[in-house]
Order: structure tokens, then C-alpha cells, then sequence
């Protein structure tokens, strides 16, 4: 009985202590709740403000050039989401800092980052959001591809070379 006690709270204490390791995940719909012009936002996202957080999302590199690393990017929420025109709305970008650069091929379906993350003041006037983050993995991130449709209308190679050479001899 003694070793069942034992057995018990052991099981009960490593239960509680993995649960304690878990971060918060902060969701894009959660970060678009922030008013990026006034920096309102509802009392459960200001209590993750420089709290350790887990966000998922895609890359898109910012330093160095480099194909291979990244250390300092903005974590978006789709990859479709581009930097130029247009641009995802402030709340909806966080500018991340890495501890060490990253391999950018974990991006495939999307990367989770570890770090702090904190609302930042405003920059021409706008509020927006800052990780610095500790580790990257990989995420399955389900999204909508918009050029799902092209690869229907995929040609096969053999195909398309035998009808450009019968267009191209039949005359002859």
C-alpha cells in the first residue's frame, strides 16, 4: 500500500510538472485583436506581454541573404503573406529575434517559435508585435494554397514533348 502512495504521487508530480513546461499558444486571431493604431487590446493578450510564448506561423527572412539561415525574420500568419504590396497589417507580423540562427528548410508547413514575446511602442504610430525567440520546430500549419489548382492542369513531360514535335513535323 506504502508503494502505491509512492507510485501515485510520483505519477501526480510529473503530471503537474510537464503541464508547467507547456507555454501559452498565442494565436493570429488572438494578436489581431490588438488595435495596432491605439495598442487597446483585451486583458488576456496583455497578460502575455514579455511572457514566454509559443507562436506559430511562416517565415519571411529579413538578414544576411542567406538560403540556408535566418536569425532575425517576421513570423506571419499564412505563406502567402508578403512584406511588400500589400502588406499584412501591424498586428498581424511579429518581427522575431532568434538566440541562434535557424535552418529556413524547417519552413516547409510552418515553424513554431519559443520566446518572449512583447507588444511594442509605437513606430510612426503604429503598434506592433516583437519575439525574441529561443528554439524553432517544425508545425503542420493547415492552410489554403491558392495554386492547388495549377498542379490539376500539370502536364506530363512525355505528353507535352510529342505534341510540340507532331505540331512542329506534321507539315512536313
Amino acid at each position: 500500500m506504502k508503494h502505491l502512495f509512492w507510485i501515485t504521487t510520483l505519477l501526480l508530480f510529473t503530471i503537474n510538472f510537464s503541464n508547467a513546461n507547456a507555454l501559452p499558444a498565442v494565436s493570429w486571431e488572438m494578436m489581431s485583436t490588438m488595435n495596432d493604431e491605439t495598442g487597446d487590446m483585451p486583458d488576456s493578450l496583455k497578460a502575455l506581454n514579455y511572457q514566454l510564448v509559443e507562436v506559430s506561423g511562416f517565415i519571411v527572412p529579413l538578414d544576411d541573404f542567406s538560403f540556408d539561415y535566418v536569425k532575425e525574420f517576421l513570423l506571419v500568419p499564412d505563406p502567402m503573406s508578403c512584406i511588400h504590396v500589400p502588406p499584412p497589417p501591424p498586428n498581424q507580423m511579429i518581427y522575431v529575434k532568434m538566440k541562434r540562427k535557424i535552418p529556413l528548410d524547417m519552413d516547409y508547413r510552418g515553424v513554431a517559435i519559443q520566446g518572449t514575446l512583447m507588444v511594442t511602442e509605437p513606430e510612426a504610430g503604429l503598434f506592433s508585435y516583437e519575439l525574441a525567440g529561443i528554439s524553432a520546430k517544425e508545425a503542420d500549419i493547415e492552410f489554403d494554397d491558392p495554386f492547388i489548382e495549377f498542379d490539376e492542369y500539370k502536364l506530363d513531360d512525355n505528353a507535352l514533348e510529342e505534341s510540340f514535335l507532331e505540331d512542329t513535323f506534321s507539315e512536313l
